[in-house]
């Protein structure tokens, strides 16, 4: 008879299912959640670089898209006028190019550019590439006002300093008040008027007319006629171009938010690339003194191809970034443009700004600031003005043929913006 023998083994009880789930719950925290495992007691969610990282974009980087894209846009565009002023007045050159031919081979790049990017995204460019059939009217009159915005800025620099040619354009967002009041019919109180008047003691601080400051006050600090002009006649027809130069861009700040997301950004750069490249080759083909020059040096070509490609990239930023970004603070992005062209200007002439051209400096500045600080607040009555309209709700603006009047933009605060 054969005896069993039993085993003297303790069977191993079998794991309850509460310690399985919590061992599964640990493994999975372990391996699937960064923020949840690390052996420093202190460590939290919270502190988590990654989420660090993401509080960071989400509270500064986001909020400010516009403004990131305005400070890019500055950066191309300085490239572009220091490009534009060793064009024109290059000592080395046996003859200097004239802006409408600069403009013209900048624009065509430019303008081919636009149509290889809207055919490789032709799914998400809508109506290209002549964009809606509603605001092609507005978008040619962008593109003209455009030209001329630009052409006065080439025309400054074969005169002046690139820190006073730039300067000059910061009178954009005054006048830009100024154009909204007799266009637009907004509302300008004294504080907008004295601002604008002091802007333009500033501008006289630039011109240096002779009757004001002597024969002998103007010219570059060097003496070289290559950073500016010591001809006082010359100066001021450079300064008076500049400044509508400076009015047609304001009157293309004010289209551009008109117009708002009803044509995307790329279609807006093409019709002023395009418009620009026509006016300039009229200009070339008819203007008796004009004649078309090739680049005779790599520097010549290579300026020319850093114009058109930072000129694509310029026109593109700025257009996302005013789409993005309300006019007040966009404005105030455009002096950075400053620091770059004093920057050029020292880097590559040696040339400081006179102390009369920092005098102008600190008052067009200061003015600007002080205007844009103590504009009608129209935000607070209800009141809004056409650019602020269009880019809340573009949308829900009127054809123009049905009539506009300045009722028909104002925004309740409870409106979402569909348009940033």
């Amino acid at each position: 008879m054969t005896r069993t023998t039993m085993s003297s083994e303790t069977p191993t009880p079998k794991p309850s299912t509460v310690s399985i789930k919590e061992e599964y719950h640990v493994q999975t925290r372990s391996l699937n959640s960064p923020f949840e495992s690390s052996s420093d007691p202190d460590f939290t969610i919270d502190n988590h670089p990654l989420r660090i990282q993401d509080s960071f974009i989400e509270k500064y980087v986001k909020p400010n898209t516009g403004i990131i894209l305005l400070i890019i846009a500055q950066f191309f565009n300085s490239l572009m006028v220091v490009s534009t002023k060793i064009l024109e007045t290059n000592p080395d050159a046996e003859t200097h190019i004239k802006p409408l031919q600069i403009l013209l081979v900048r624009m065509l790049i430019t303008w081919v550019g636009t149509l290889i990017y809207m055919q490789c995204n032709k799914d998400t460019v809508k109506y290209a590439p002549f964009g809606d059939p509603a605001v092609r009217k507005y978008l040619v009159l962008r593109g003209s006002c455009g030209f001329f915005g630009v052409f006065g800025m080439y025309f400054a620099l074969m005169y002046l300093s690139i820190s006073d040619a730039v300067l000059i354009t910061f009178l954009s967002p005054t006048l830009t008040i100024l154009l909204a009041w007799v266009v637009l019919r907004e509302k300008i109180n004294r504080w907008e008027v004295l601002g604008s008047i002091v802007s333009f003691i500033g501008v006289v601080l630039i011109i240096r007319p002779p009757f004001l400051f002597g024969t002998n006050i103007n010219g570059s600090s060097d003496g070289s006629s290559v950073v500016e002009t010591s001809n006082p006649k010359e100066r001021l027809i450079a300064t008076m171009v500049a400044l509508w130069g400076a009015l047609c861009g304001s009157a293309v700040y004010i289209i551009i938010r008109f117009i708002g997301k009803r044509a995307h950004a790329i279609i807006n750069v093409s019709y002023f690339s395009l418009t620009t490249l026509i006016i300039s080759t009229v200009g070339v083909v008819f203007i008796p003194s004009m004649h078309f020059q090739i680049p005779h040096s790599k520097l010549e070509w290579l300026l020319f191809t850093n114009l058109g490609i930072c000129g694509f990239i310029f026109q593109l930023m700025l257009t996302l970034g005013i789409q993005k970004e309300r006019a007040g603070r966009g404005s105030l992005v455009g002096y950075t443009q400053l620091i770059y062209s004093i920057f050029w200007d020292v880097s590559l002439y040696h040339h400081w700004p006179p102390i009369w051209s920092w005098a102008g400096m600190v008052i067009i500045i200061g003015s600007t600031i002080f205007v844009l600080k103590f504009k009608s607040p129209s935000d607070d009555d209800g009141d809004c003005d056409l650019s602020t309209s269009a880019a809340k709700d573009p949308e829900s603006l009127q054809s123009p043929d049905e009539g506009l009047e300045m009722d028909d933009f104002n925004i309740d605060d409870s409106t979402d913006e569909t348009g940033n």
